[in-house]
């Protein structure tokens, strides 16, 4: 039987229904104009990336890669106000999701099929097209079944506004945004490795982001905003 990777031309239709799953099911909705929710797409790439290593899908972690490398990440230094325990077994596994991982796990998964490394080759080597920047990322460790707040976080009005948070290790994590009023203005319901909120300020306003731990262990992350 033929490797399911060695025809080029089937790429393109699995690829369509990679994203077609996806977006389906991360409850990611990004605005019109893909530079308008950059985090949108790092969400994207993030719970695709988690599909493909349940699911041993070498062409799912190229693509979730693809993705990702198209986001332009600055790193930004802020400090949360942390609650919950302060001693507790760490996470095990801390590992954070890149490009470069992705594309390795590929070749790994696919157990170095020429094709798959031809893909991710490429990926590596070339230009990286339609760059959105504007995504700002800082490290913290959530406390065992602990809260993070990001106080007097300011975004503009009218624009579409993001805040994403990504675990380094396995582990529940939820993500809300408030108002300097103490109304909620966006929650991602479902506890996962991958929280998301995207919104749109009637005016530029500062908001506060409320980062809950739902497991028992502590665990590290990396919190993005636009």
């Amino acid at each position: 039987m033929s490797s399911p990777f060695a025809a080029p031309s089937r790429f393109r239709p699995i690829v369509s229904l990679i994203f077609l799953a996806c977006v389906s099911s991360s409850g990611v909705v990004a605005a019109g104009d893909r530079a308008e929710a950059p985090l949108g797409d790092l969400a994207l790439s993030a719970r695709l990336a988690e599909w493909a290593r349940a699911e041993r899908d070498p062409l799912a972690l190229i693509v979730a890669a693809e993705i990702r490398r198209g986001v332009g990440v600055t790193p930004i230094a802020r400090t949360p106000d942390a609650s919950g325990e302060t001693s507790a077994e760490a996470s095990g596994g801390v590992s954070e999701t890149t490009v470069d991982g992705l594309l390795a796990e590929a070749v790994a998964v696919a157990k170095n099929d020429p094709t798959i490394v031809a893909l991710a080759e490429d990926l590596r080597g070339g230009a990286t097209k339609g760059l959105v920047q504007g995504a700002g990322a800082s490290r913290a460790t959530l406390r065992p079944t602990g809260t993070d707040w990001y106080r007097g976080l300011r975004f503009e009005g009218s624009r579409y506004a993001e805040t994403m948070v990504e675990l380094s290790a396995a582990g529940d994590v939820l993500v809300s945004v408030w108002d300097q009023a103490g109304n909620l203005v966006c929650r991602d319901p479902n506890p996962s490795r991958v929280a998301y909120c995207g919104w749109v300020p009637a005016q530029t306003a500062l908001f506060d982001v409320k980062v809950e731990n739902r497991s028992a262990r502590s665990v590290p992350y990396r919190m993005y905003t636009n």
